[in-house]
This record gives structure tokens, sequence and C-alpha cells, in this order.
């Protein structure tokens, strides 16, 4: 086992037992985004404080910009003093609000390879997995890949896509070449009826089945971020002059979050 997925063993183990409470892959990370959340949140929130303390302190820093912006010298002691006299560290909050970003990043691994991170069978086995399922031609009608035939290729979130292919009818004979210590089973992508997980939102949502439901999933994501992005507004600007200073950036940040949400959201399952 590689020290990556050692890493990340707890959090497999998370995901394996949400998963066979429910039955359902889409109710299982419902249930596993909730638990990391909560794990995160301690480190969101200290990054939360340490902004609010940055925005209470912003209009003293503008009037030793004024007193002192000619030395540079001098203001930078003085602004070093403020900190101090204020107890803030002024990375605080920039460093815990990107350290929820170093976790989430390799526990989205997890879901995009659940054959090596869930079913623990090894990279080496994955293209036998791929035969086994006839990949290339299953994955072409499915409009996954453009050319039947076309050899699996271990990268993206073509695993995802190869899980979507093992049903009951032929776990055995992927089982069978899964290799020693794999634990095979076939994933219930379908999401309460509504749509199927593993397949990409599409613009052209009537053409695909389950279309709209998968459609509206990045629509309401973005719409999800301009709210949150309000919010973060209005609990950051705690003072009328950090409001006025901020409000640009978060105008831009109210326009860019929900297009990263989209760009994100479209062309993944």
């Amino acid at each position: 086992m590689d020290f990556y997925k050692l890493l990340l063993t707890p959090f497999i183990w998370i995901l394996n037992a949400f998963y066979n409470l429910t039955g359902s892959y889409g109710l299982a990370l419902i249930l596993f985004a909730i638990v990391v959340k909560a794990i995160l949140f301690p480190f969101q929130l200290k990054g939360k404080k340490g902004m609010i303390q940055m925005n209470m302190v912003s209009g003293k820093m503008q009037q030793l910009q004024k007193q002192y912006g000619k030395d540079k010298e001098r203001y930078n002691q003085e602004v070093q003093k403020l900190y101090e006299r204020e107890k803030i560290n002024p990375m605080s909050g920039c460093l815990w609000s990107f350290l929820p970003l170093l976790i989430l990043i390799p526990l989205y691994s997890i879901i995009r390879e659940p054959l090596y991170y869930l079913m623990n069978v090894s990279r080496d086995a994955i293209p036998a997995i791929a035969d086994a399922v006839n990949w290339g031609q299953a994955a072409f009608d499915a409009g996954f890949i453009k050319e039947a035939g076309a050899a699996f290729v271990d990268n993206g979130y073509n695993q995802l896509y190869l899980a979507s292919f093992i049903t009951n009818d032929n776990l055995a004979a992927v089982h069978a070449v899964a290799g020693e210590g794999a634990k095979m089973f076939a994933i219930n992508f379908d999401f309460l009826g509504i749509f199927d997980l593993s397949r990409i939102p599409q613009a052209a949502f009537w053409t695909v089945e389950g279309g709209f439901a998968l459609f509206l999933l990045p629509v309401i994501s973005a719409g999800s971020s301009v709210i949150f992005s309000l919010i973060s507004q209005k609990t950051n600007a705690v003072n009328q002059k950090a409001s006025e200073n901020t409000n640009a950036t978060m105008r831009s940040m109210l326009i860019i979050t929900p297009l990263i949400s989209l760009w994100i959201g479209f062309p993944v399952p």
C-alpha cells in the first residue's frame, strides 16, 4: 500500500461504511461530505476569525498609511506594533482558509478512483477489469469515449466510468481478474431514481437519460456559491470601512465563484 493511500485509509473506511449502510453512492457521498465538513469546520472557523480580525483593524492601518506612508520602514514597524497590540497574525486568515483545500484535494481521489481506493484493486489489475467488462465497446456505447475498442487508460474519470460498468451479472468475471485482496462490488450510481451519478451533465439535457436533473446540479452549485459569497461578504465586513474596502473584491467573487462552479460541474460526472 502506498503512503498516500495509507493516509487516506480512515476516510476510505468512512465512505465504504456509508455506502454499506445506505446502498447508494449518492447518499454515501452526502454523509461523507457532512463528516468531512465537520472535521474541517474548526480550521475554517479559525480562518474566518483571522479575516474578521484583519477587517477590524483596517481603519487603523489606513491611518498608519496616511501618517507613515512615505516612510516604508517606519510604516512596517508601526503595522507590526499594531498586530502585536491587537494580537493578530496577519497570515492566519489565509493559512487557515487554504488548509481545507490541502485536505479536500487528496480526498477527492477516493471519489474519482473507486476501484483503487474503495475496492482495493491494484493499479496493475485495473486494465484486466476493463477487459472483463468489455470497456472499449461499453464506454463507446455510453458516450464516454469516441472510439469503440479503445484501450483503457487510467486517468481523469475513466476509473469512475469503469466502475459504472461493473454489474452483478459480470461481477464474478471481474472478481476473477481483480487480484488478491480486492473487494469487488457493483456500485449503485443511481441517485434516488433521478439520474446516474457516473454520467456527465449535458447542456443539451434532453439527449441524456435523467439529463435535466444532471443539468440542474452544476446550476444549483453555482447558485449556492452566490448565496455563500453573499453570506461571507456580510460576515467579513464587520465595520463600514472594511465594507468599503472589500466590496469591490466581493463583487468580483460573486461573479467568479459561480462561474468556477459551472466550469467544474459540467465537464465531470
